[in-house]
């Protein structure tokens, strides 16, 4: 268990920035929710409100990126503290594409709802169903600072790839048989890649989480490369 710091204003910055990363996971995790539900559900009220909290995703993923930048140059932190803030730092930009993917969703969502025609297919909802898990997973995992379930989220990837090339397959067979629903499943294609791409930052994040729980980069060489 982590020991609190004797400076007690530096342990305060240090708590800020924990909040400021839960804060931005947390809204990064229900814009993701939402667009789901908005686009299953054809809900193009829900989808605005994606839309919308993605500003809010922005501020805070500035604010948090101005805490980590002022605590390193007043502290110069070190050991797992210097992990915290690299973690920050760079989780922080995969949440905030996790929000705009989200919003690329939310706006395919209002798209669709305007027509009628195919709807989602049995692999686009197991897709969205495993990407939310994933995320959920992963921001259990940097609360708590857990590596094993961090793993669990990366091993987990290869089903939502599977899932995501399967979906693909039965979109162009659709697109063969009903011409003219041709730009429908375009718009279908294009939700599943963002639910693929989110569930890759969420791989993101869970290397980083490892990085904080166990000291091991797993990026760039380690056991399993990022994807950016």
């Amino acid at each position: 268990m982590r020991t609190p710091h004797l400076d007690a204003q530096y342990e305060r910055e240090l708590q800020e920035i924990r909040v400021g990363l839960a804060r931005t996971g947390a809204r990064a995790e229900g814009m993701v929710r939402n667009s789901v539900r908005a686009i299953l559900e054809r809900d193009p009220a829900l989808a605005r409100l994606v839309v919308a909290d993605d500003k809010e995703l922005d501020q805070l993923e500035v604010d948090l990126d101005q805490e980590c930048v002022q605590l390193l140059a007043r502290r110069a932190p070190v050991g797992q503290d210097l992990r915290l803030v690299m973690t920050a730092l760079k989780s922080v930009v995969d949440m905030e594409r996790m929000g705009d993917l989200a919003e690329h969703i939310a706006q395919r969502s209002i798209e669709l709802t305007t027509t009628l025609g195919i709807e989602a297919q049995p692999e686009c909802v197991a897709i969205a169903s495993a990407v939310q898990v994933n995320v959920e997973r992963v921001m259990l995992a940097l609360a708590h600072e857990d590596g094993t379930t961090a793993r669990a989220v990366i091993g987990a990837d290869n089903a939502i790839d599977d899932l995501h090339n399967q979906h693909l397959r039965r979109l162009i067979q659709l697109a063969k048989d009903h011409p003219g629903q041709l730009e429908r499943t375009l718009a279908w294609a294009s939700v599943s890649r963002h639910l693929e791409r989110i569930s890759d930052h969420a791989c993101n994040v869970a290397e980083m989480v490892v990085f904080l729980a166990e000291g091991q980069m797993m990026r760039h060489g380690g056991p399993r490369a990022s994807r950016s």
